[in-house]
């Protein structure tokens, strides 16, 4: 049985074929009806003509003899003739008409001349003869003779429309069903059951044959390649497997590899601890005792000595502190803090600073600085302060009896792009260690590291350092003849700042716990700190610490790290999680590993700083006076902690602080509105979100107040709390009016 789908191609052609069966009908009807009009008025001309040429001279004779009756015998003859509807004479003598008055259809009117040549005389003019044709007749003629041949065309078309399209389901649309779903079968996986087409067997193939062979042929095509793909994938997996096993053998190489070098690392660490350590802990003591006998009355010779025995103790303190300061580096822990200063200014301290050691060595120092730089500059001076110290140092080491030139010049006056750099009449470098001068623990020559000595970090470190600041730094030398050392960095003008104090001021009379195990470094520190006028006490170890203050409060407690039994660390977590009087007692650390991981665990412990050792009167006094509170900032310690401002001041730096307090201020300023509207809305997420950071910010930078009634808005919003929320409106602007105006002091008092 035959099946039509409404989008199918047996459909489509049976409708093809309809259509043009149709139009082929039509367009013969029209060509059949255009030859039988032509054969109908081809007839009607031979009887135009017959009447013409069989009547004419009959009538002609008739109307001369002016026979009447005869007239109408022959018109009525006329009028018999076949589509002839009316006949009219017209002459003189007779006005006769046969046939219909006025017919009704179309006509086609034909008129004859009638003349008679008398036997005597001209051709007499005797009247006309007028014919009308009825072609309403011939019309219907051809209609029905048009809608008969329609008709039985249409009939004999429609009949083999449906024969061919029968015809072509068989041979055609019916083989393409099965192909279609053998395509389905294929596509759902079912590819072992081979094409089939219901069709008589033929020595010649057609082009239905053609696809079917394809098909089966893409069906073995696709069984083919799923038996190769098989095989593909057995040989992957057999190599995957390989590979993973490798992989992991090659993770666990790694993972020991990685161990190795972190316990290495660890190591190192702890060595640079160890030696730091065991190296700073005498040199503490040598110094110290230096220092304190310098104040003393000496007879010449032995202050010379004594002088000597400090310069030795201050060269191993600086190799110490070369190498510990290179192992900063490399942790990435070391960062420019750009400040307003005067390079002016620096390169006279640092030259002052170098004076004796160049004077010592018979070496002229001078200085040269470009007339066109700004009175002040903006950028890391601490940073420039350690090149130029290890550069002019190098070169007065290196340079007997010579000259050191420091120079100054301004490149570009716009940026203040300048260039310094100094210049010796030394020893000189070789041409092939100029290019590896600039790395760790390299020197000019194993016979300069012998007689002059010296760790071959410090033009490292001058490296590393003008390369944080974006600048370059290079070296001109040749061998016996000096070198130039330069470096080129960009520094814009900054502010003009108060001049600095020539000496650290003293602080006030203080109450200080000294905890320490070694007898010479208690005698130390508090020889120093009693000659500043400051009452001390001691503890060898952290059991009679905690007795000491468990009776009495301190105004500072220097712990050394490394004591006996519970260590100086353990003893600060001690101090802060009792309920004594030195609870919130400021407490330094007095040790000799500074590096920014090993001081990272002291803050956390809850020391406020760390004073290395050795110990120095100018670091310890810088210390001893942070301990007293701002004199131009008062506020309630549950507004702000006090303690830990200071603690950034000394850790970041007073610029950096500020930089952070303008942050706050700022995010303060411009989430007031949104946090009070949500309060105001009870909105709880809004109001939870905008709290807890706001909160965050202000408790690190010591806002406690602020952050306390922040901590207590957020708590009320994730409990989902709307109308408790809404009554914090008024409490929280309050502590935001507060905060300001702390902030305001806080930036005022940091500028003046």
């Amino acid at each position: 049985m035959i099946r039509l789908r409404a989008d199918g191609l047996l459909r489509r052609l049976l409708l093809f074929i309809l259509l043009f069966s149709l139009c082929f009908t039509v367009l013969a009807s029209a060509v059949q009806l255009y030859f039988e009009y032509r054969r109908e008025m081809r007839d009607i001309d031979a009887r135009m003509e017959l009447i013409r040429a069989g009547y004419l001279a009959s009538l002609e004779r008739s109307l001369w003899d002016l026979d009447q009756e005869q007239l109408n015998v022959q018109l009525r003859g006329l009028v018999d003739f076949s589509d002839v509807a009316r006949v009219r004479l017209d002459s003189s003598d007779f006005q006769l008409l046969q046939g219909q008055a006025e017919p009704a259809g179309p006509l086609r009117i034909e008129r004859f001349a009638l003349d008679f040549q008398p036997p005597t005389g001209p051709t007499r003019h005797l009247g006309t003869l007028e014919v009308s044709i009825d072609l309403g007749a011939v019309h219907q003629r051809l209609f029905a003779t048009g809608l008969t041949s329609l008709l039985w065309m249409s009939v004999f078309l429609c009949g083999l429309a449906v024969a061919l399209s029968g015809l072509f389901y068989r041979l055609v649309t019916r083989h393409l069903q099965v192909m279609a779903e053998f395509a389905r079968r294929v596509a759902a996986g079912h590819w072992q059951e081979p094409l089939r087409l219901d069709k008589r067997r033929s020595a010649r193939v057609d082009e239905i044959d053609t696809v079917a062979h394809a098909l089966d042929d893409m069906r073995r095509a696709i069984l083919s390649d799923i038996d190769r793909r098989e095989q593909d994938r057995l040989a992957l997996q057999g190599k995957r497997d390989e590979l993973q096993a490798m992989v992991e053998r090659r993770t666990e190489s790694l993972a020991r590899a990685k161990d190795e070098a972190e316990a290495a690392n660890l190591a190192k660490s702890r060595f640079l601890a160890t030696m730091s350590h065991e190296l700073r802990t005498p040199l503490n003591g040598i110094l110290g005792m230096a220092e304190l006998l310098r104040g003393s009355s000496l007879d010449p010779q032995a202050s010379r000595r004594l002088e000597a025995l400090y310069k030795a103790g201050e060269g191993l303190s600086a190799i110490l502190n070369e190498v510990l300061f290179f192992a900063r580096l490399e942790e990435g822990e070391s960062h420019p803090e750009p400040v307003d200063f005067s390079l002016r200014r620096l390169c006279g301290e640092v030259l002052t600073l170098l004076e004796p050691r160049a004077t010592a060595n018979g070496t002229e120092l001078d200085c040269h600085v470009d007339t066109r730089l700004a009175a002040h500059q903006f950028g890391a001076e601490q940073y420039l302060r350690q090149v130029l110290s290890n550069l002019l140092a190098n070169a007065i080491k290196f340079t007997e009896g010579g000259r050191v030139s420091l120079e100054v010049q301004v490149l570009q006056a716009q940026r203040q792009w300048v260039r310094v750099q100094v210049s010796d009449d030394g020893i000189g470098i070789a041409p092939a260690m100029q290019a590896r001068i600039f790395e760790r623990f390299t020197q000019a020559s194993e016979t300069v590291a012998r007689r002059y000595g010296g760790t071959g970090l410090g033009l490292a470190i001058c490296k590393h350092l003008i390369g944080r600041l974006g600048g370059r730094i290079g070296v001109d030398s040749r061998e016996g003849q000096g070198s130039c050392f330069w470096f080129e960095v960009e520094l814009p003008a900054g502010r003009d700042v108060a001049a600095e104090s020539a000496s650290q001021g003293l602080s006030p009379a203080l109450e200080i716990l000294v905890v320490e195990d070694v007898a010479l470094n208690r005698e130390v520190a508090g020889g120093l700190l009693e000659r500043d006028g400051h009452r001390v006490s001691f503890a060898e170890d952290a059991t009679q610490a905690l007795a000491v203050c468990a009776q009495r409060p301190f105004d500072l407690l220097l712990l050394d790290v490394h004591l006996p039994g519970m260590s100086g660390v353990d003893l600060c977590r001690r101090l802060r999680a009792g309920a004594g009087p030195n609870r919130q007692t400021r407490i330094l650390a007095l040790t000799a590993g500074v590096q920014p991981a090993v001081v990272r665990g002291y803050l956390e412990a809850g020391m406020q700083g760390v004073l290395a050792k050795p110990l120095r009167l100018d670091s310890l006094r810088r210390a001893l006076a942070q301990v007293e509170p701002l004199p131009t900032v008062t506020a309630p310690d549950t507004a702000l902690d006090l303690a830990l401002l200071q603690t950034h001041r000394q850790l970041l730096g007073e610029q950096k602080v500020q930089g952070l307090l303008a942050v706050l201020r700022q995010g303060l300023d411009e989430q007031r509105g949104a946090l009070l509207d949500a309060l105001r809305l009870g909105d709880c997420t809004q109001a939870a979100d905008l709290a807890h950071r706001l909160a965050g910010s202000s408790d690190s930078l010591g806002l406690c107040g602020l952050a306390t009634t922040l901590r207590r808005v957020e708590a009320v919003a994730v409990a989902l709390d709307a109308p408790a929320l809404q009554g914090l409106e008024q409490p929280l602007q309050r502590a935001l009016d507060e905060a300001r105006r702390l902030l305001e002091r806080l930036m005022q008092s940091g500028r003046t």
